[in-house]
C-alpha cells in the first residue's frame, strides 16, 4: 500500500504536535516494508518557509512589545512583569532552534524511510492544470500533481494530509478516487485504516 503524506505530516514530526505518535508509526511501518510511505520533493522544501514565518512572527512580537514593556518597567508595580518578559523571549528564541533541529530530524527520518517524488517537468504540468482547473494555490497544486504523478490504479493507496481546507473537497476526493486512493484529514484515522486493510491482506 502507498501512503502519500506531505508537509503537514514531517511539521507533525518536527514540532511533535498532537499526531505526532501515528506519524511515528507510519514511519516505523515503512522503515519495516509494511507499507511504502511517498512525499513530494517539495513537501520537504515547504516545511522550511513555514518554520521561517513562525520565527519572523515571534521575532517581531518580540519587537512590538519590548518598547511598551520598557516603558511599563518604569512604574514599580509593574517592573516584575517586565522582568518576565525576558524569561518569555528566552522561550520563544529556544523554541524556534528546537524546531529547526526537529524539522531537521523529521526529514532525515524521511529521507531514510520513504519514496521523494521528484519535483520534474511533468509534475510542474500537471500543476499548472490542476491551479487552474481546480482554483488551488500554486503550493497545494505541485503537492497533488505530485501525488497524482505517481498514483496508479493497480496498487491500493491513501492520501493523508491535515490540510482539510484545501483538500477535503469532493472536487479532489473524486480525482483520487479514480486512482482508488482514499483522503484522510486525520493522521490517526489514516493509520487506523492502513492498519486495518493490512489485517485483512
Amino acid at each position: 500500500m502507498n501512503v502519500y503524506v506531505e508537509s503537514n505530516f514531517v511539521l507533525e514530526q518536527a514540532l511533535e504536535q498532537e499526531q505526532c505518535e501515528s506519524c511515528e508509526r507510519l514511519i516505523g511501518m515503512a522503515s519495516a516494508g509494511s507499507v511504502q510511505l511517498v512525499i513530494p520533493a517539495y513537501s520537504l522544501g515547504e516545511p522550511h518557509s513555514t518554520l521561517l514565518h513562525r520565527k519572523n512572527a515571534r521575532s517581531r512580537l518580540v519587537g512590538d512589545l519590548r518598547p511598551q514593556l520598557r516603558e511599563l518597567a518604569r512604574s514599580r508595580r509593574y517592573r516584575e512583569a517586565a522582568a518576565n518578559f525576558d524569561k518569555l523571549e528566552d522561550v520563544l528564541t529556544q523554541s524556534a532552534e528546537r524546531e529547526r533541529k526537529g524539522l531537521q530530524r523529521a526529514i532525515e527520518q524521511m529521507l531514510g524511510a520513504a519514496h521523494v517524488i521528484p519535483l520534474d517537468a511533468r509534475v510542474l504540468d500537471v500543476a499548472g492544470g490542476i491551479e487552474a482547473g481546480y482554483d488551488m494555490s500554486a503550493p497545494d497544486s505541485i503537492v497533488l500533481a505530485s501525488v497524482v504523478a505517481h498514483l496508479k490504479k493497480t496498487t491500493e493507496s491513501c492520501f493523508l494530509n491535515r490540510n482539510t481546507k484545501d483538500f477535503d473537497r469532493p472536487d479532489i476526493r473524486e480525482m483520487l478516487d479514480e486512482y482508488g486512493c482514499k483522503f484522510f484529514g486525520r493522521f490517526d484515522e489514516g493509520l487506523r485504516y492502513i492498519e486495518a486493510r493490512l489485517a485483512m491482506s
